[in-house]
Parts: C-alpha cells; sequence; structure tokens
C-alpha cells in the first residue's frame, strides 16, 4: 500500500468519526459513509469528506470507485437481534462485495467483547469460545464472512466498553448527585478509551502480516463497577456510593436486557502484532481529564 491510502468508513459514530479524524491527521484521504444527510452535513461542516447512504438498500455504485481500505464501523442504531443481523451480517457482507468491486486491499470490522459467553471472572483471549446469545450470533456471523472475504488484510476488532467525550455514565450520575448504583457491581469491565479505539484501527490497515486476524481491543486492565464508582466519588469529594443490587442498572443493561458479564478479557495480541498500544493505561487514567 502506498503511504498515502484512501480509506472509507462505513459508519462513523462515536469510534468511526474519531477514527476519521485521526487518520486524516496523518495524511490519508478519507470518506465518511453515513445514514442520515443531518451526519452527513455534520461531518462536512468539519471539513470531512462525507455521503449519506443506506448500507442494507443503497445502491453502491452511487459511492466513489477507488478505496485502498474499508473500514466497517457501523452500528444498530438500537433495536433487537433483527436490526443487528442487518447491521453485522447483512451489512457486511454487502460491504465486502463493494469492497472488492472498488479495489480495496484491507477490510477492517470493528466488532466487540460482548461476543464472549464467559461470565466466570475468568480471562478470555481470541481463542475463546464464542456466541450462544441472538446479537452475539449476527455479530458473529459479520466476523466470520470477514476472516473468509480474502482479502490481502481481513481485520476484526473486538472492542471493550467505550468510553471517553461524551460518554461517561457513571460520572454523570454521581455529579447529579444519585449516589444509588444498581444491578451488578463487582464484575470486572475491560473499558477502551474512544481515542484508543480509534488509532488501533489506523494501525490494523497500516500493520501486522497479511491474512486473516482477529483482535481485542482493550487497555488491558480492567476495573470493577465498584471501584471505579468509588474513584469517581472520591475524585467528586462525595461520600461513597450506595450500592443495591436491586436499584435499576445502567442505560447499556436496561437497553439490552442483560446483566453485564465478568471476564477479563485479554489484549496480548494486538500489541505483539500491531504497532499499538493505548494513550490511556487504564479507565483512571482516561477519565482524569475530566476532573
Amino acid at each position: 500500500m502506498s503511504a498515502k491510502l484512501k480509506i472509507a468508513v462505513l459508519g462513523c459514530g462515536y469510534v468511526g468519526t474519531e477514527f476519521v479524524r485521526q487518520a486524516r491527521l496523518t495524511g490519508h484521504d478519507v470518506l465518511g459513509v453515513v445514514r442520515s444527510e443531518a451526519s452527513r452535513d455534520k461531518l462536512r461542516a468539519e471539513g470531512i469528506s462525507a455521503e449519506a447512504f443506506d448500507i442494507q438498500a443503497g445502491d453502491w455504485a452511487q459511492l466513489p470507485k477507488h478505496f485502498d481500505a474499508v473500514v466497517y464501523a457501523a452500528s444498530t442504531g438500537g433495536g433487537g437481534p433483527e436490526a443487528y443481523a442487518l447491521a453485522y451480517d447483512v451489512g457486511v457482507k454487502r460491504a465486502l462485495a463493494w469492497a472488492k468491486v472498488v479495489g480495496a486491499h484491507c477490510f477492517i470490522f470493528t466488532s466487540s467483547t460482548g461476543v464472549y459467553r464467559q461470565d466466570d471472572g475468568g480471562r478470555v483471549d481470541e481463542t475463546s469460545p464464542v456466541g450462544g446469545a441472538p446479537t452475539a450470533d449476527a455479530i458473529l456471523g459479520g466476523e466470520q464472512a470477514v476472516l473468509t472475504s480474502g482479502f490481502v488484510k481481513a481485520r476484526v476488532l473486538r472492542f471493550g466498553g467505550l468510553y471517553g467525550p461524551g460518554r461517561h455514565h457513571l460520572v454523570d450520575q454521581l455529579r447529579r448527585g444519585e449516589n444509588v448504583i444498581g444491578g451488578r457491581v463487582d464484575h470486572f469491565i475491560n473499558y477502551l478509551h474512544r481515542d484508543d479505539a480509534a488509532s488501533s484501527i489506523l494501525a490494523a490497515i497500516l500493520g501486522g502480516s497479511e491474512g486473516a486476524r482477529v483482535y481485542n481491543v482493550g487497555d488491558g486492565n480492567p476495573v470493577t463497577k465498584e471501584a471505579l464508582a468509588k474513584w469517581i466519588a472520591t475524585r467528586l469529594g462525595q461520600a461513597s456510593p450506595v450500592f443495591d443490587p436491586a436499584a435499576p442498572a445502567g442505560p447499556r443493561v436496561a437497553k439490552g436486557g442483560r446483566t453485564q458479564p465478568n471476564r477479563i478479557v485479554l489484549t496480548e495480541r494486538i500489541r505483539a502484532e500491531l504497532p499499538w498500544k493505548p494513550i490511556y493505561s487504564d479507565v483512571f487514567a482516561g477519565l482524569s481529564e475530566l476532573f
């Protein structure tokens, strides 16, 4: 690949938009492809080349013709298993077909550590069992399509729990004075700052050997929800929170109807094989800038 790459990003949400910013800063030519005209206009206002396009039903011939790499970072936009199947199974397969037409050598799929099924506090790596829930199976359908696609570089990035600017539920809750933390709090959460998630995409495009690879992406220092809540309260000058398992849990759990799993996701592979390491060593470092 040439030093300056043409990259298409399908889905410019929380991580995708930050990746576009980082890639442009390092000299690459990037097109953001988004669902709505409003999102397109917002990106263009930032000076980012962008097009509004329906990945599930649009005519791919309307998009530009030549790219070196394609990043699939589209989300479900909410919804249940059917929405997941559309975004991560149908959408990915349509994108793969288009990426071949436009000459891409590299295809990156942003997945989730939510595909793992373990809930015993144990350690999981890229070889651990996955699937078993409808949403996880839909994501795995997308993963498998990418890994068997035959691109020179086919990369699946399984992101940990994303946080960063504008996304820090526990901080917001405690700042509002709501000091009762509900649901499960003794489980480990494997965090990943938005900026580090974005930089891992660029590392996956630029580095590593040819072929298909899966990478867990996280800061490598999971913490329990209880420990994090106590730390935030201290930084805010508040008394320690009250932990009540019967109280409502966070918005992600409420939306998905699932309890958060307890596992430690290992991230040694990406650090060994790609030129990547997180800027933020743990969630405490990542949140410190908020205070």
